[in-house]
């Protein structure tokens, strides 16, 4: 039992500050399978701990629930949706061996908690190169891993709107989908995390009594609040690092303009999207925390520069730009030997993403007045570098294609093509990798210091709705 006792269920605002000094120091990230022994030998320590399987992956990894508690409502928390992003299912069973061992927590919570620690085994599985470290900007960008957006699991939930339909699921999604069809759950916590940047957060609906903790909750570990324009310049934010969750129909509108949208463009809907069309009563509140496992304080970082916000962005893409024509002059010279893996499928489109995401933020840059204003350092520091970084995240992806195929390819001058193209492609990855971290002023975040505050923040969520109700 780990709570100190000043933090009762009857406390109006607990904000769970116990937590930093419950959680273990990890050293690394657990894997698929460490996860897999954890959740069933927990299972098998506590009567009141049940482990079930549900189903199989197309790559033969077991997906599997584990459920604790007897609230009125149920909690669905998820980690590991993106398969790059193992915080979150640090902090599931983080959260389940706590709420396990810990009676008095588990009590002051009216929940049954169903939770899913890795959502795409997987994907999972290709990012494990990096998870015992070493924890660098290099390391991770060329282990990393991420699907094609049709194999992500938050992207492909059954959806019709309108005319458009969208029905294939991933294994991970269907699965989730049938816990909510069983469970209807009240509140959902999908844990997610970027590589570099600062903390912010989606939620489906405003949390206005929260926000001020949540803001302060990461300063706390020494993360800043994000308070450039993380992801999408576009994002409705409820307050300073607090974003309205987009839904289906947001998507919808910006790609339909007067048409019926493709649907590679679309696909399906994420978790919150189907349990508000699926359960009979109120929708759930569903709550994302994104963090960074490298941060610079620049992030938050709200002194003003002398230069305007457009002028920020168009010297960002003019900077970019290069290093995105390289990467999609790499891949046109040599996709026909690509392999027929997710990552080959999720390599051949990227950077042409990158390219039209990077025009469309300048064409909204040079269009909307609020853009006249001055740039903050923070969001010089997303435009510059975070952005950037991302871009050399899939370079690593490209890197491993490359060499995927090469091995694989028999004709020697395809051989040559290949190994000729990896060769300049780790050129221009190392020398952007070397001006990033010559620019920035990271370090790496520790991952109790992660799970501390995802942890924090979904345990003040659950405890401010059950109040509210």
């Amino acid at each position: 039992m780990t709570g100190p006792p000043s933090e009762s269920s009857s406390s109006p605002a607990r904000t769970f500050a116990w937590v930093g000094d419950a959680v273990p120091r990890y050293q690394s990230f657990h894997t698929v399978a460490d996860h897999r022994d954890r959740s069933r030998a927990l299972a098998a320590e506590h009567d009141h701990v049940a482990y079930r399987e549900l189903g199989e992956t197309p790559g033969g990894e077991d997906l599997w629930a584990v459920t604790v508690g007897e609230g009125d409502r149920a909690a669905l928390l998820f980690g590991a949706p993106h398969p790059n992003e193992p915080i979150g299912s640090m902090t599931v069973d983080f959260l389940l061996h706590e709420l396990a061992a810990n009676a008095a927590l588990r009590d002051s919570l009216d929940y049954e908690f169903v939770c899913v620690p890795v959502a795409d085994p997987d994907g999972v599985r290709q990012n494990e190169g990096w998870f015992d470290g070493p924890f660098t900007l290099s390391n991770y960008a060329q282990n990393f891993y991420r699907p094609p957006p049709d194999e992500q699991i938050e992207a492909t939930f059954p959806i019709e709107h309108e005319e458009y339909t969208f029905s294939d699921a991933t294994a991970g999604t269907e699965a989730l989908a049938d816990l909510v069809d069983e469970y209807d759950p009240a509140f959902q916590f999908s844990l997610h995390n970027a590589p570099f940047g600062g903390c912010y957060y989606y939620s489906s609906e405003a949390l206005e009594p929260l926000h001020d903790t949540l803001q302060s909750l990461p300063e706390e570990y020494g993360v800043p609040l994000n308070r450039g324009d993380p992801e999408n310049h576009r994002n409705e934010a409820f307050a300073d690092g607090v974003f309205r969750l987009p839904t289906f129909e947001d998507r919808y509108d910006d790609v339909a303009d007067g048409d019926e949208p493709p649907q590679e463009a679309l696909l399906g809907g994420n978790a919150y999207d189907y349990a508000r069309r699926a359960t009979d009563g109120d929708p759930p509140v569903q709550f994302v925390v994104e963090l960074p496992y490298f941060r610079d304080p620049r992030v938050g970082d709200e002194t003003e520069l002398d230069r305007s916000r457009e002028t920020v962005i168009r010297e960002a893409v003019a900077e970019r730009r290069p290093l995105v024509t390289e990467l999609r002059a790499a891949v046109a010279a040599t996709v026909e030997w690509f392999p027929d893996t997710s990552m080959a499928r999720e390599v051949r489109g990227v950077f042409d993403w990158y390219a039209e995401e990077d025009e469309s933020r300048l064409a909204w840059a040079e269009s909307e007045d609020e853009t006249d204003d001055p740039a903050t350092v923070a969001q010089q520091v997303e435009e510059r570098y975070t952005w950037t970084y991302h871009l050399l995240t899939n370079a690593g992806m490209l890197l491993r294609t490359l060499d995927h195929a090469a091995m694989a390819v028999d004709d020697e001058a395809a051989r040559r093509r290949l190994v000729d193209a990896k060769a300049a492609v780790e050129r221009v990855f190392t020398n952007h990798i070397a001006e990033l971290q010559q620019g920035l002023d990271y370090d790496v975040v520790p991952i109790r210091d992660l799970v501390a505050i995802q942890a924090r923040a979904g345990l003040v969520c659950l405890d401010y709705l059950q109040k509210k109700e």
